[in-house]
């Protein structure tokens, strides 16, 4: 049985830990979604791929980064099999990345352009200008990124590499 004092010091490793892992997934959230964002920038401005094509093909290298990441330097589970784990990690994440992220990109900038449009009124009256489809694309993007990722998180945590 544990003593008050014991218990106290397990719940603060315990939290510990878990800050820890939040702030290395943070981390290779930070690391991954920038490699997601230039590909994606790259194909749609540069290669002229649509916004569609574009997530579609930068998710998919960040995914790949993001599973090694993940398994290697976050969450550090290497007892269950690699095949387990990396199938568990593509369903999920690929319904974060091509329902949850592409479907709210489509969303935001397609049929509900009330957020963007206040994004857009907002970076005027702080004199940012000419950059209004940079910065819609960019907007749905970046919500469709934080959405992804705390549903990456979740089911990484409770999932994949529990």
């Amino acid at each position: 049985m544990l003593t008050k004092n014991k218990e106290v010091k397990v719940v603060a490793t315990s939290r510990r830990s878990e800050f820890r892992r939040v702030s290395k997934f943070g981390l290779v959230g930070v690391l991954n979604t920038l490699l997601d964002f230039v590909i994606y920038n790259l194909l749609s401005s540069k290669i002229g791929l649509s916004l569609v094509q574009s997530n579609i093909i930068s998710t998919t290298i960040a995914m790949a980064f993001s599973f090694m990441a993940n398994r290697h330097l976050v969450f550090k589970k290497h007892d269950s099999p690699l095949v387990r784990q990396s199938i568990s990690f593509l369903l999920v994440t690929a319904f974060g990345l091509y329902v949850l992220q592409t479907g709210t990109i489509k969303l935001l900038t397609d049929v509900w352009l009330y957020p963007m449009q206040t994004g857009i009124l907002v970076a005027h009256a702080i004199g940012v200008r000419g950059h209004d489809d940079f910065l819609i694309k960019n907007g749905a993007k970046a919500i469709a990124t934080v959405i992804s990722l705390t549903w990456n998180y979740i089911m990484y945590k409770k999932v994949v590499f529990k």
